[in-house]
C-alpha cells in the first residue's frame, strides 16, 4: 500500500512540476517580463524524449505522465551584459560606513588648516598718500563675505559675483601686512612696503552691527558745517593732502552685510601741511530706535608719523528712545592731533 502511494505521490508531483513551468515561462506574463525575441540556437538546446509508458497499479486509478513540454520563446536574462565583468573591480576596497553607536565607528580629527577649493590671489600695491590697493581674485568664492584685517583694522566685506574684491585701505605701518580671511576659515595674505607712511597722521574708528558710529574732524577751529569739518558726509579725497590744505576721510566694510564691522580712517598730513593748529576729534551716534538705551562699543586707533600705534575702547552709553533724533558726542577719544606747518 505505501508503495501505491509513493507510484501515485511521484506522478501527481511530476505533473504539477510541469503544469507550473509551462504557466511561468509561456504564459503571456512571460512575453512582458522576458520579451518575445527568440534567443539564438546556441543559447538554449532541445532534448526530444519519448513518451513514458502508462503506469498500472491495481486496484488504483491510473495516472498518465505528461509528456515533456518543448519550451521556446525564452530570452535568458543573463545574456544582456554587454561588457565583461571588469576584473580590477573586484579589488577596488569596500568602504563600511558605521553609526556613531557602532564600535567600528572611527570620528575623523578635523584638519588643522582649512582647504579651499579654488586658487585664491590676494595682491597689494603702494600707493598715494600710504594708501595701499588691494586686488582679491577667488573665483570660486562668488558674493562670498571676508573679513579684512590690517594692524588693529578689521572690517566686513563682500566679494564680487565673480569672486573678486578690490579696495584701497590706509596703510598703519611701513611694513604692511594685510590677510582677507573666508567664512570657511582659509586666509589669504599679502604684504607691501609703504615708506611714506611717516608723512602722515591717522586716525580711525571701528564698530560691529547696526550702530551708526561716525568720526567727526574739525580742523583749524572749523564748526560744524564748515569747510574744515570733515566726516563722512564731507570726506574729501586725497587732493587735500596732497597739497597740505588738510586730510581725508574714507569708510571701510559692507554696510549690507549682515552684523557687519565698519571702519572710518582720518588722514591728515603730519609734514607737509600748509596751515598750523589742532584738530579736533570726536566720535558720535544718532540715538535711533534700535539703538537707544543702550551700550554701544567702538574702538578707536591713533597713529602719529608713522609711529606706535595707540588703540582703545570707547563706550557710548546712549540716552533713552525719548531722545531719538538726537545725537551723542564723545570728545576728544584718543587726545586730538595738533598740526604743526612746514
Amino acid at each position: 500500500m505505501s508503495q501505491k502511494k509513493e507510484i501515485m505521490t511521484a506522478a501527481g508531483t511530476l505533473a504539477c512540476a510541469v503544469g507550473i513551468g509551462f504557466v511561468m515561462q509561456s504564459g503571456e506574463a512571460a512575453k512582458l517580463r522576458y520579451g518575445s525575441a527568440s534567443p539564438p540556437a546556441e543559447n538554449l538546446q532541445v532534448r526530444n524524449v519519448p513518451p513514458p509508458d502508462i503506469i498500472e497499479v491495481p486496484g488504483a486509478m491510473v495516472f498518465e505522465a505528461e509528456p515533456v513540454l518543448d519550451i521556446n520563446g525564452i530570452v535568458l536574462t543573463s545574456a544582456g551584459v554587454e561588457a565583461p565583468l571588469n576584473a580590477q573591480a573586484l579589488h577596488e576596497p569596500v568602504l563600511i560606513y558605521a553609526s556613531a553607536a557602532s564600535p567600528l565607528y572611527q570620528p575623523v580629527a578635523p584638519e588643522s588648516h582649512p582647504k579651499h577649493i579654488c586658487p585664491v590671489k590676494l595682491s597689494a600695491t603702494t600707493s598715494a598718500a600710504a594708501m595701499v590697493s588691494l586686488s582679491l581674485t577667488a573665483p570660486c568664492m562668488q558674493n562670498e563675505r571676508v573679513t579684512v584685517r590690517h594692524e588693529g583694522l578689521e572690517f566686513t566685506e563682500t566679494t564680487s559675483a565673480f569672486g573678486g574684491l578690490d579696495m584701497t585701505v590706509p596703510a598703519l605701518a611701513e611694513d604692511a601686512a594685510f590677510g582677507i580671511t573666508f567664512v570657511n576659515g582659509y586666509t589669504a595674505h599679502a604684504e607691501a612696503k609703504v615708506p611714506s607712511v611717516k608723512l602722515y597722521d591717522r586716525v580711525a574708528v571701528q564698530w560691529e552691527g547696526n550702530n551708526v558710529v561716525q568720526l567727526h574732524v574739525r580742523e583749524f577751529g572749523a564748526h560744524y558745517g564748515e569747510d574744515g569739518h570733515v566726516w563722512a558726509g564731507a570726506a574729501r579725497d586725497i587732493s587735500s593732502v596732497a597739497d597740505g590744505s588738510g586730510g581725508f576721510l574714507t569708510r571701510h566694510g559692507d554696510r549690507a552685510a549682515h552684523n557687519a564691522r565698519m571702519t572710518e580712517v582720518y588722514t591728515a598730513p603730519a609734514q607737509t601741511a600748509q596751515t598750523e593748529g589742532a584738530i579736533e576729534i570726536s566720535i558720535e551716534t544718532e540715538v535711533t530706535p534700535a539703538n537707544c538705551g543702550r551700550e554701544i562699543e567702538a574702538t578707536a586707533l591713533k597713529l602719529m608719523g608713522g609711529s606706535t600705534l595707540l588703540t582703545g575702547t570707547v563706550s557710548l552709553y546712549v540716552p533713552g528712545c525719548s531722545t531719538v533724533g538726537n545725537f551723542l558726542v564723545l570728545n576728544n577719544p584718543l587726545e586730538d592731533l595738533t598740526v604743526a606747518a612746514n
